[in-house]
């Protein structure tokens, strides 16, 4: 058995862990819901930008996908996959979950060309010999549009320029702060079906924000309503780089609520533990004391008993 010493300093030091594991917790739970509202507030713009596209293309004489670049898919290239994790640790499983989907795309994909977002999906990458053509980091706790649209632009200079077949978004969903989900999803070329699932997304399923309405499409079309000028030829194609960087910079925000809300929860966690451990080593202090007093007072007892006689 150890002294008693020795377990009052692991009970002093268990202490002390769970002060940091409850501090950090608390600081992840306030980032993990600002940054669910920094994507809340950009959900007007990006369903106002979807009703616009929608608009535009009842508009359009020609085949949508001749207006541009970003809406055709070159073949016989590799795609790119751009992965988003996390700058920091103590986040539980949040980056072992993205890159593990990222090891099975590329299972699938051995010519695939990666993005890294987050050191930590960056240099496991690296490590494994992954073609990482670009990495982000430091973008900070709340992200502004300004800092991820550098990504959005190295993405769609390149597919531009017919680099790659596809462009996927790997990333982790923010459903709630005790639910995350890691998704693929392809962003390039561009498509409906993946714009409206961007805005669709942005509404929490419970919460304050749950009951946020979702009207992409509610509206009619009436093209007499819009005159352009110039076309919407040329209208689209200033809006369809816009809308990327805005499904950028939305997957991040999304990752960085994820990643918080992780590490919140394993904070949460180490917390109970430390508990747990400092209850169970304050017993065994207990009962080494015991133990030492009452060998004490045996020895007293006999020291005692041998004066006597």
């Amino acid at each position: 058995m150890l002294s008693p010493r020795t377990i009052k300093k692991r009970i002093r030091s268990t202490r002390n862990i769970k002060q940091i594991t409850k501090a950090i917790e608390a600081v992840s739970a306030v980032k993990m819901r600002k940054s669910e509202e920094a994507a809340l507030r950009g959900r007007p713009y990006a369903l106002a930008a979807l009703e616009v596209l929608r608009n535009i293309s009842s508009n359009l004489e020609n085949g949508f996908e001749k207006i541009s670049l970003l809406l055709s898919s070159p073949e016989g290239k590799p795609p790119c996959l751009l992965v988003i994790s996390s700058d920091k640790g103590l986040a539980g499983s949040f980056n072992i979950n993205v890159l593990r989907k990222a090891m099975d795309f590329l299972k699938e994909n051995p010519a695939a060309e990666i993005i890294a977002v987050g050191k930590k999906g960056s240099e496991f990458l690296k490590r494994r010999g992954v073609n990482v053509i670009a990495s982000f980091s430091e973008a900070g706790d709340f992200v502004e549009l300004s800092e991820t649209t550098p990504i959005a632009n190295l993405i769609r200079e390149n597919f531009e320029k017919d680099r790659w077949s596809s462009v996927t978004l790997l990333y982790t969903h923010f459903i709630s702060a005790l639910n995350q989900e890691v998704i693929s999803r392809p962003i390039l070329p561009f498509n409906f079906e993946s714009l409206d699932y961007i805005v669709k997304s942005i509404t929490p399923l419970r919460g304050k924000y749950a009951n946020m309405p979702v009207a992409i499409g509610s509206s009619p079309i009436l093209p007499s309503a819009y005159v352009f000028e110039p076309s919407p030829q040329q209208a689209l194609s200033k809006l369809l780089p816009t809308l990327l960087e805005v499904e950028v910079y939305h997957a991040v925000l999304e990752a960085n609520a994820s990643e918080h809300s992780s590490r919140m929860l394993a904070m949460k966690n180490a917390s109970e533990n430390a508990g747990e451990l400092i209850d169970s080593l304050t017993l065994e202090y207990n009962k080494a004391r015991q133990a030492q007093i009452t060998k004490e007072l045996t020895e007293i007892t006999a020291g005692a008993g041998a004066l006597e006689n």
